[in-house]
């Protein structure tokens, strides 16, 4: 029998495999007996590792945590010849995710010391994290090489915030394209590595939505760097998978004319505004990962399993199709949740649950 590792792969390489797969990144489901019981009956995970590590010259970074109000917030202050730029960030307490409170950048001030930072950081391969990693998870699923984000959504994500990013695109445009000049010599080494290293498939964690880049924008600052990292990546035997999981209607045609093979984390409505089939007929050269809807998991366990099989007699016919879960969701409803997928998965596929 395929393992659920290969079921995956198949999928990803663009074949058919013997069943639709089924996964979860690993962090998100809890270690408890319905864990392992729905992983024995085909669910699969799904892992990531850096495969790169900074080095810094010319810098002081000082990192410090401390307990406020009963939380961790962490500060963070990088110190350059042309400024001293900090960060405060709080550790968010239902999840563990950690949030920027404070950006980096916070004005045009910002910009000198942001693009000596920039122009001062180097990356060298570091692949035993995730050697190590794929070793652990062995026929359960996969590990994926993790690189940094597209130029324009690290800036957006890690160092200025949505208001600010705006404000350097059309108020201060030529000081904001030479910080992503450097950013894309970055991330054109971090290709590079990828390409270099043990991983097959390659993470894009970009998080583009069409609620904040237009069209436009992605033409301008993100369809050229896949347009210059897909094929490096295909040449060496790599799949990029880019996760996309929020407003994907205003990218459709944008995304269809990427080398993009997978758009990862695809949710569907009632969370997203476009459907599985409407992805699929516009990206008939692509692999749709869907990110099962959260606002899902707080139904009743007929309702998340009538929209499951709904879901898959919309868009499984034609293979490319993972049926993933990608976000935080509460986790008193995990069992019930993936149980009802399970069911509708061995349903629709005609194999006893």
């Amino acid at each position: 029998m395929i393992s659920l590792r290969e079921r995956l792969l198949t999928t990803l390489r663009g074949g058919v495999s013997d069943r639709i797969p089924w996964n979860i990144y690993a962090w998100l489901a809890p270690d408890t007996a319905a864990r392992r019981t729905l992983h024995r009956k085909g669910l699969s995970f799904m892992d990531a590792r850096r495969i790169f590590r900074p080095v810094y010259e010319g810098v002081s970074i000082h990192e410090e945590c401390k307990n406020v109000d009963g939380r961790p917030c962490f500060y963070t202050r990088i110190e350059t010849p042309l400024g001293v730029l900090t960060e405060e960030a709080v550790l968010e307490p239902n999840y563990g995710s950690r949030w920027i409170r404070k950006y980096f950048i916070t004005g045009r001030e910002d910009y000198p010391a942001a693009e000596y930072l920039f122009r001062h950081t180097r990356f060298e391969p570091d692949f035993q994290p995730w050697r190590q990693a794929d070793a652990e998870m062995g026929e359960g699923g996969i590990v994926v090489g993790e690189i940094m984000l597209i130029p324009i959504m690290t800036l957006m994500v890690s160092w200025m915030g949505v208001e600010r990013l705006a404000e350097g695109i059309y108020d201060h445009p030529g000081q904001f394209d030479a910080l992503i000049d450097v950013l894309n010599e970055h991330y054109d080494r971090q290709i590079q590595l990828a390409a270099e290293s043990p991983a097959e498939i390659i993470w894009f964690g970009d998080n583009v939505t069409g609620t904040i880049i237009s069209p436009r924008l992605f033409e301008r600052y993100c369809a050229p760097v896949y347009a210059r990292a897909v094929p490096v990546l295909r040449s060496a035997g790599k799949i990029p998978i880019a996760h996309y999981d929020g407003s994907n209607r205003p990218l459709v045609s944008c995304l269809a004319r990427t080398p993009l093979p997978v758009i990862e984390a695809f949710t569907p409505p009632p969370m997203g505004d476009l459907s599985v089939a409407e992805a699929k007929a516009a990206w008939p050269d692509k692999v749709v990962w869907v990110n099962f809807p959260g606002s899902l998991f707080l139904e009743p366990a007929e309702t998340i399993h009538a929209y499951a099989l709904d879901l898959l007699r919309e868009g499984a016919p034609g293979g490319r199709l993972v049926i993933g879960c990608t976000e935080d969701f509460p986790l008193s409803e995990f069992e019930k949740t993936f149980t009802a997928i399970g069911r509708a998965l061995a349903e629709y596929e005609g194999y006893e649950w």
